[in-house]
C-alpha cells in the first residue's frame, strides 16, 4: 500500500509538471545546453588530436630528411650548412632532431576541458634546459585553471543546480499557497513520502538527461569509449553526476522544509548556489595561495638570467671563438666517425647543461609548490561540492591536474634521457650515424593505472555522497519534526 501511494504521487506529479510545461521546458533547454557542450568538446578534441598528429607527421618527415642528408654527406655529394647539419650531434640534439613529448587525449576528454586549454599538451624536447620550454607560461593555482571553455563539466557543475532549483523551489510551498497541502496530508500520505515522490520524478528526468545525452554522444562519435576501461570510467562519471544532482535536490528539500513562501525558497536556493559554487571556491583559492604561495615567475626568470650570465663568463673563450668552417668548409664533414663540433655550439650545449643543473633545485621547489597547492585543494575541496565534482570530472576526462603533473614528470625523465644520449657525442666529437638516428630516445606515454584513477575518484565519490546523506538527513528530519502546513 505504501509503495502504491508513492507511485500514485509520482505519476500525478509527472502529469502536473507536463501539464504546466515546466518539465518539458526545463528538459528541452537543459538538453540543448548539454548537447552543445558535448558537441563543442568533441570538435575541440578532434582539433587537438589533429594538431598532435600533424606535429608527429612533421617530426617523422624531418627525421627522414635528416637521414637522407646524412647519407648524401657520407657519400660526398653534399656540403651541409653549418646549422642544419645532420652529421653534427649539436645540431641534431639541439633542435634539428628534437622529439615531441605529448599527452594523448583520453576517451572521455570531450566531457571536460579541465586544464587542457591552459597547459600545453606537448613539448619539443631538446638538450636545452627545461626552463626554456616547460616553465615559460604562468604558473597558477589549480582551481583557477579548472574553469575555461563551455563543456559538459561546466553545464553540470554550474548550471545543473539552477535547473534543479527551477523545478524544486516550490515542492511544498506551491501546495501550501494553493491550499491543497492540508488536503493531501489528510490522506494516508506522510509529508516525507510526498516530498520524496516529488523529488524522485524531477531527479529521474533531469539526471537521466544529464547522463544519457553525453554518454550516448561519446559512444556514437568516439569508438574508443567502448572498451572496458572507458565504460568503467563512464560509470564513475555517471555516479559523480548523480551524486552532485542529488546534493542540490537535498538542498531544495531543506529550503522547502522551513515553511517559507516560494519566493523565499528561490532566494535561499540561489544564495546557496552563489556561496557553494562561486564564493567558497574563490575563498579556498585565496587560502591556498596564502598557505602555499604560487611560485614566483620573477624569481625563476631572475635566477635563470644570473646562471646564464655566469655560464657565459665561464665559457667566454668558446663563445668568442671564430667559426673556422667559414674558410674551411671541410670541417662540416665527418671523417672516420669523428666530427669537429665547433666551439660555439659546444659552449651552448655546456651552458644549457649547467643552467639545468644549477636551476634544478628551484625547479623542484616549483613542482613541489604546485603539487602542494593541488594537495590542499584536494584536502579542503570537500567544503564545496562544486570543487569535488569538477575536479573528479576533469580527472575522468584525462584533463585533471594530476594527469598533467604525471605528464610533466615523464617529460623531465625523457629530457634527461635525451641529454644523456647526446652529451658524449657532442663533448667527444662523434659524428652522427644512421644507427644513432635509429637509437635516439623516443617518447612513450605511460598512462596512470586504472586502480590509481579509481582510488582517487572513490575518495571524491565518498565525499560527495557523504554530503548528500548529511544534507538529505537534515532535510527529511526537518520534515518529520514540523508540520510544514
Amino acid at each position: 500500500m505504501k509503495a502504491r501511494t508513492f507511485w500514485l504521487v509520482f505519476a500525478h506529479e509527472a502529469r502536473v509538471l507536463i501539464a504546466d510545461r515546466t518539465l518539458p521546458l526545463v528538459l528541452t533547454l537543459f538538453a540543448l545546453l548539454i548537447g552543445y557542450a558535448i558537441t563543442n568538446g568533441i570538435v575541440e578534441n578532434r582539433a587537438r588530436d589533429a594538431a598532435v598528429a600533424s606535429i608527429l607527421t612533421k617530426q617523422n618527415e624531418r627525421n627522414a630528411r635528416n637521414i637522407d642528408q646524412l647519407q648524401r654527406i657520407n657519400a660526398g655529394t653534399e656540403t651541409p650548412a653549418p646549422f642544419s647539419n645532420a652529421a653534427d650531434p649539436a645540431n641534431v640534439g639541439g633542435g634539428l632532431g628534437g622529439r615531441f613529448a605529448y599527452v594523448p587525449t583520453s576517451a572521455l576528454a570531450p566531457m571536460a576541458f579541465g586544464q587542457s586549454d591552459m597547459i600545453p599538451n606537448y613539448y619539443q624536447v631538446t638538450y636545452r634546459s627545461r626552463v626554456n620550454f616547460m616553465y615559460d607560461s604562468e604558473i597558477e593555482n589549480p582551481w583557477n585553471l579548472l574553469s575555461g571553455r563551455f563543456d559538459v563539466a561546466f553545464v553540470i557543475v554550474y548550471l545543473l543546480p539552477l535547473f534543479i532549483f527551477a523545478m524544486s523551489y516550490n515542492l511544498l510551498s506551491a501546495e501550501r499557497e494553493q491550499g491543497t497541502l492540508r488536503m493531501l496530508l489528510s490522506q494516508p500520505l506522510t509529508l516525507t513520502k510526498l516530498v520524496l515522490a516529488k523529488v524522485s520524478i524531477r531527479a529521474s528526468t533531469i539526471l537521466t538527461c544529464a547522463i544519457l545525452i553525453p554518454v550516448a554522444a561519446l559512444l556514437i562519435f568516439r569508438p574508443e569509449t567502448r572498451d572496458a576501461v572507458s565504460l568503467v570510467q563512464l560509470a564513475a562519471w555517471a555516479v559523480l553526476v548523480c551524486a552532485y544532482g542529488l546534493f542540490w535536490f537535498a538542498v531544495a528539500v531543506i529550503a522547502n522544509a522551513f515553511s517559507r513562501s516560494s519566493a523565499a525558497n528561490a532566494l535561499v536556493l540561489v544564495g546557496s548556489w552563489v556561496v557553494l559554487v562561486l564564493i567558497v571556491p574563490v575563498l579556498l583559492n585565496l587560502a591556498v595561495s596564502v598557505a602555499s604561495p604560487a611560485p614566483s615567475r620573477t624569481e625563476l626568470a631572475t635566477q635563470t638570467r644570473l646562471i646564464t650570465v655566469d655560464g657565459l663568463r665561464r665559457y667566454q673563450k668558446l663563445f668568442s671563438a671564430d667559426y673556422r668552417y667559414s674558410d674551411k668548409p671541410d670541417l662540416l664533414l665527418p671523417k672516420d666517425g669523428r666530427f669537429e663540433v665547433q666551439s660555439r655550439p659546444k659552449a651552448a650545449f655546456m651552458l644549457q647543461r649547467d643552467v639545468e643543473a644549477d636551476i634544478q633545485k628551484l625547479l623542484d621547489r616549483f613542482d613541489a609548490q604546485l603539487e602542494g597547492q593541488q594537495s590542499l585543494v584536494d584536502r579542503w575541496g570537500v567544503i564545496s561540492p562544486a570543487i569535488i565534482v569538477h575536479e573528479g570530472l576533469a580527472a575522468l576526462a584525462g584533463n585533471g591536474s594530476q594527469r598533467y603533473l604525471h605528464f610533466q614528470r615523464q617529460v623531465a625523465t625523457f629530457h634527461a634521457t635525451w641529454k644523456q644520449f647526446f652529451e658524449p657525442r657532442i663533448l667527444e666529437s662523434k659524428a652522427m650515424t644512421e644507427a644513432d638516428f635509429a637509437a635516439m630516445p623516443t617518447w612513450t606515454w605511460q598512462e596512470e593505472t586504472l586502480r590509481r584513477q579509481l582510488s582517487d575518484l572513490s575518495v571524491r565519490a565518498i565525499q560527495i555522497l557523504a554530503l548528500v546523506l548529511v544534507v538529505a538527513g537534515i532535510g527529511f528530519w526537518r520534515l518529520k519534526t514540523s508540520s510544514a502546513v
